[in-house]
């Protein structure tokens, strides 16, 4: 019986760290734990479309807001600076993650914990109209982790 529970739990897993939207697909979405008293997080995800589409916005209900950013090195120091949207050309995956563009969750309501999940929602402009509302989960790793 044990096996069978856990069978079914690795089966979540899987499929919260993938999901399809018609032309959009989303995986291996995910966070780091926060330290005590940490009030704003980053993830990273791959992403890709058949068609040309842009991320042009995230949210998440354990957040007060959501942005999506990109970090540069500039002369040794790091500059982050908030995107209106994300461009996402078609039929190539796109990493979000460290050292690069990323999502930023400001004014957590909660700490993130290893092992836990957290929800998020993105708005994507697919094509010139068509917006498709995605919900993904995160799983969160370690806070020691690297994407």
């Amino acid at each position: 019986m044990k096996s069978t529970n856990c069978l079914v739990a690795i089966s979540g897993i899987i499929f919260a760290s993938q999901v399809l939207a018609g032309d959009i697909k989303v995986s291996e979405a995910w966070a780091r734990a926060t330290a005590p008293g940490q009030e704003n997080g980053s993830i990273g995800l791959m992403i890709t479309s058949q068609q040309d589409a842009h991320i042009i916005s995230v949210s998440s209900p354990l957040s007060e807001s959501a942005e999506l950013h990109t970090m540069s090195m500039d002369n040794g120091i790091m500059k982050m600076r908030q995107l209106n949207d994300l461009f996402i050309p078609a039929k190539k995956t796109i990493t979000l993650g460290p050292g690069g563009n990323h999502l930023m969750l400001f004014g957590l309501k909660r700490p993130l914990k290893t092992g836990e999940s957290i929800p998020l929602n993105l708005t994507i402009k697919v094509g010139k109209n068509r917006i498709e509302k995605i919900k993904v989960l995160a799983l969160i790793r370690p806070l020691d982790s690297t994407f």
